[in-house]
């Protein structure tokens, strides 16, 4: 996402990450990453929980999460460790404010599904 932050930015949206690690992960998140855009944190899982995110051990091992695992690796991805919860999975969410109307919701079936950009664009321009 951090490459097309550009188009989320010049529709006047703004990124915003919530991670389910603690503070400290966040913090060499951003700095390892270089990232412009806040990061929260919730260990608790209660913002994954009220957006009816999945979670659970056969949501992380589907065999399609493998195959998400090779697109990531291939692409220069890689992952350096656990950090948070390793079996909650994301979601991507299109937030209007200031009446807090939702235009767009992704909710991920496995580890690596990812909305297209597209799709997030669109649900800028609703």
């Amino acid at each position: 996402m951090r490459d097309e932050l550009h188009q989320i930015t010049e529709r006047g949206a703004q990124l915003v990450v919530v991670g389910n690690g603690k503070p400290h992960q966040a913090k060499a998140f951003i700095k390892d990453e270089k990232l412009t855009f806040p990061v929260y944190v919730d260990p608790e899982l209660e913002a994954y929980k009220l957006a009816g995110l999945k979670r659970g051990v056969a949501s992380t091992f589907k065999l399609s999460s493998l195959g998400n695992a090779f697109r990531a690796t291939k692409s220069g991805h890689r992952q350096t460790g656990l950090k948070g919860d390793p079996w909650q999975q994301g979601g991507v969410f299109v937030v209007r404010q200031p009446d807090q109307d939702v235009s767009f919701a992704y909710v991920s079936e496995t580890s690596g599904d990812h909305p297209s950009i597209e799709s997030i664009i669109e649900g800028l321009s609703n």
